[in-house]
């Protein structure tokens, strides 16, 4: 029966499957068909070889998309519709606060027309555009988005890749816009006067995202030595509190390389002006797995930006 029903049934309630795109290797969570309860019924992650992919953009687009196809189809997940979230470097994130007093009926056009100088690497003509409301509900505020860009030419890569591996495709995510998902019921609940400093820390550094009020304000490049990283931070944070002289408190988010984590923790921990906390998606039950869940990730990668990235977009399904 089983055999008999089951391409019937997947085609009635496709498996829906929540994939992060990182330089290194792609972490999938599998949840159940619609028409079942969204629990997480497989979490995997399989690495890319070296070369693949390459600050976010798929350099290997035909063995990529082979590779994710095979790894479908492997996994059982062969027609399953597949939301992605792109990798951190492929986007970039700004704060556009608007010239008008009202909201524009075509914000993107209305952007691309004023066309400001935002110190992209890629051109606004050149790049699809996610604009989203922030406050608003105060007449006495300037009318501020929050911008997330992508290159169209790297898009339309990883849309090819896809199209590679036989998939459906239902929408590309920005990292920054999961990331800042996931975390949002701690942004929900922080004091107005506390700043957030969202961490993610690498082999190659640290991406430094300072938000205040929801709102990511702030980023920057920070080195990978814990000493270095403890000095670079202090200075941006003193760059901040001169902005922003209401801040009274400051509480780090880290997450990324288990490696990494627990000695940039430490380092960081020492010092009174402000709290640090590591962010464990499967801890916090943001994530969730069933009791007989299948999962391929072992302690090194419960902690990485990938199950971050995953809460994020699992969260976007639970919404009404």
């Amino acid at each position: 029966m089983r055999e008999r029903f089951g391409p019937l049934t997947a085609r009635i309630f496709p498996r829906r499957v929540l994939l992060v795109l990182e330089d290194d290797g792609l972490t999938l969570l599998a949840l159940r068909g619609q028409g079942f309860k969204p629990a997480a019924s497989l979490l995997h992650r399989v690495p890319l070889p070296r070369g693949a992919c390459q600050d976010g953009r798929p350099l290997q687009q035909a063995a990529l998309g082979d590779l994710i196809g095979d790894l479908m189809l492997e996994l059982g997940l062969h027609g399953a519709e597949v939301i992605a979230s792109l990798p951190r470097a492929a986007c970039s994130l700004r704060v556009v606060q608007w010239p008008f007093e009202e909201w524009p009926e075509e914000p993107e056009e209305a952007l691309r027309q004023i066309d400001p100088d935002l110190r992209l690497a890629c051109p606004l003509a050149q790049s699809y555009l996610c604009l989203t409301p922030l406050g608003g509900a105060d007449p006495a505020l300037p009318l501020c988005s929050l911008l997330v860009t992508a290159p169209r030419a790297l898009v339309l890569e990883w849309v090819e890749v896809f199209a590679i591996a036989a998939l459906d495709l239902e929408r590309l995510e920005p990292a920054q816009v999961a990331e800042l998902r996931a975390i949002a019921p701690l942004l929900a609940e922080a004091p107005a006067n506390e700043l957030t400093a969202l961490i993610e820390c690498q082999a190659g550094g640290a991406e430094l995202t300072l938000i205040r009020q929801g709102i990511p304000e702030f980023s920057r490049h920070l080195p990978a030595d814990p000493r270095a990283l403890d000095q670079a931070l202090r200075q941006c944070l003193n760059f901040w509190r001169q902005r922003d002289p209401q801040m009274r408190s400051v509480r780090l988010l880290l997450f990324g390389s288990s490696r990494r984590l627990v000695g940039v923790a430490e380092a960081l921990g020492r010092e009174e002006a402000w709290s640090v906390e590591i962010l464990d998606p499967l801890q916090r039950g943001w994530l969730d797995l069933e009791e007989n869940a299948a999962d391929s990730l072992g302690p090194s990668e419960r902690d990485g930006p990938g199950l971050l990235r995953l809460s994020g977009l699992a969260q976007a399904e639970r919404a009404p």
